[in-house]
């Protein structure tokens, strides 16, 4: 093979897996330099490693070494947390402090050991290059640089918010496309009084009382060309009112539309930079469960996920109305909004457990092919307490369902348990974050987020390498012990009163970022975690 032309020699080797391709590179000395010096090889690795959920801006002008390193993240995390290895947890980095852009009054001093504490929200754009954070006054972008280097981190993007609520959340980040990440912001107005933006707003035409409650949601296009590129642009707001007190909300975007699940209510904005060009409809569901755990988009279908299946909704059939005012009215009593056709019900038939939670979907997603969730079930056990009986929450276990959709024949479709899972012997009992490795196997990340438990541990990561999914599954038989071997990852700042409010994880560039709520100082405070082995920038 070494005396084939260069050309072929890459053909040939893209074919191979990343592991693969490390082997190869040992066997000579033509093939180690020809696979070192190869950017085409390794940035079409990449390519088909990752499929279309990372940012490929964050590889712009990469060297081969670089394409490589970003490869063989994935290895290298699976590695460095094998069973039985015990990793030095990693040094804390924080952003740095810049007074360029920023009056004084939003920030510490500059030798403030936190010179942004009022963060509230963080995302770690897929890539592991560019970091997403969000306070009440300001939408930043910072630049980490490239993988395997202590990069100072470099502000890109100031963009001002003027939300009204002092803790703004992402609500949902999705990447759109080689270049653009969409970003959705969530404020909770936990008083009966409209923000300001929509003052003008009769008041007359809603029934509003001491009950009523807002969430006012912020879509932003956030665009990271290649060669420095960077801009931002609002896409919409929408104004939800709802009945205090506010049920959990969940949100997920897909090209221009953004799904909700909101209690009993389904709700879909068609959103656009232009008012008169943005619509919205709503219906109500039929549910004994109310309780959203998840939404996702699929195949031109909303799906939202409750303890007792899916419900999936045509976007191609919605008749809808134009957003107008930007109000959105889903209080009780409240009429649905346009037309939204009955959904498609895919029932799971888990009648053990009455309570679910923690719906983490295994990302990449196939466009065409099943995809894969796991869902928290707890069982629920009754206790007498002095003369009354009470429901205690026990025993949780983790079910991996895989949902194979066909649009054109949905009576050809399935949902099905193909794994349950007891989280035995765990540092805590929740998983909250899961991310995909490579060939079916996956990450979670652990931690206990109660704020009243003093004796916290630090967060941990346990890797699932069964890899045993299918085109066509079976169902699940008994229950597997355990959701993989456990590490520490990264230490807490502080023992006292710590909570943990966003964590990402990019395996590609070893990058952790979490957001660390301090109660005993009133603040936030972000940190960044190397977790491969980096040399300092010039």
């Amino acid at each position: 093979m070494e005396k084939l032309p260069i050309e072929l020699q890459t053909l040939i080797s893209i074919e191979l897996s990343t592991r693969d391709i490390c082997r190869l590179q040992q066997t000579c000395k033509a093939f180690y330099n020809f696979i070192l010096g190869s950017s085409e090889l390794w940035r079409e690795r990449l390519r088909r490693q990752c499929g279309a959920d990372i940012l490929w801006s964050s590889f712009s002008g990469f060297t081969a070494s670089e394409l490589r390193r970003a490869c063989t993240g994935t290895l290298r995390f699976k590695h460095l947390y094998r069973p039985g290895n015990h990793p030095t947890l990693p040094i804390p980095r924080l952003l740095p402090y810049n007074c360029e852009n920023d009056d004084l009054e939003s920030q510490q001093s500059e030798d403030s050991n936190n010179p942004y504490p009022g963060i509230s929200s963080t995302f770690l754009v897929p890539g592991g290059r560019f970091l997403i954070t969000v306070e009440q006054k300001w939408l930043r972008v910072w630049d980490l640089g490239p993988p395997g280097v202590l990069h100072e981190p470099r502000e890109v993007i100031f963009q001002e918010l003027n939300c009204a609520n002092m803790d703004p959340r992402i609500a949902d980040a999705v990447v759109a496309d080689k270049d653009t990440v969409h970003l959705l912001i969530q404020e909770v107005h936990s008083q009966p009084t409209l923000p300001q933006s929509f003052a003008k707003i009769d008041r007359s035409q809603y029934n509003f009382d001491d009950r009523s409650r807002f969430s006012l949601f912020h879509r932003f296009e956030i665009r990271l060309r290649d060669g420095g590129q960077y801009s931002v642009k609002e896409l919409g707001r929408l104004c939800v009112l709802c009945r205090s007190p506010i049920p959990a909300i969940r949100a997920t975007q897909d090209g221009p539309i953004v799904a909700f699940g909101i209690g009993e209510r389904v709700l879909i904005w068609g959103a656009s930079d232009s008012p008169d060009q943005s619509w919205v409809a709503s219906t109500t569901t039929i549910s004994e469960d109310t309780t959203v755990t998840g939404v996702f988009c699929h195949q031109g279908y909303a799906f939202v996920v409750y303890c007792d299946g899916l419900r999936g909704f045509d976007l191609a059939d919605i008749t809808h109305r134009p957003l107008g005012n930007g109000l959105v009215d889903l209080q009780d009593r409240a009429p649905d909004i346009g037309n939204i056709p009955p959904p498609l019900l895919f029932q799971t038939f888990f009648r053990e457990s009455e309570w679910a939670s923690n719906f983490m979907l295994h990302k990449p997603v196939a466009k065409g092919g099943p995809l894969y969730y796991d869902i928290r079930y707890s069982l629920l056990e009754v206790e007498l307490d002095g003369d009354q009986w009470q429901d205690i929450v026990s025993n949780p276990y983790y079910v991996r369902f895989c949902f194979s959709f066909h649009p054109k024949s949905p009576s050809a479709s399935s949902l099905l348990p193909t794994h349950k899972y007891k989280a035995a012997n765990t540092p805590c009992d929740t998983p909250h974050l899961r991310f995909a490795l490579y060939e079916g196997a996956g990450g979670y990340i652990w931690y206990d987020r109660s704020t009243f438990r003093l004796d916290k541990r630090n967060i941990s990561v346990s890797i699932l390498d069964d890899n045993p999914d299918s085109d066509s599954p079976k169902p699940t038989g008994s229950i597997i012990e355990g959701l993989g071997y456990f590490s520490e990852m990264i230490a807490r700042p502080d023992s006292k009163l710590i909570e943990v409010l966003d964590i990402s994880v990019c395996p590609l560039s070893g990058r952790v970022v979490a957001l660390w709520g301090r109660e005993s100082r009133e603040d936030q405070l972000v940190e960044i975690f190397y977790l491969y082995d980096c040399s300092p920038t010039a």
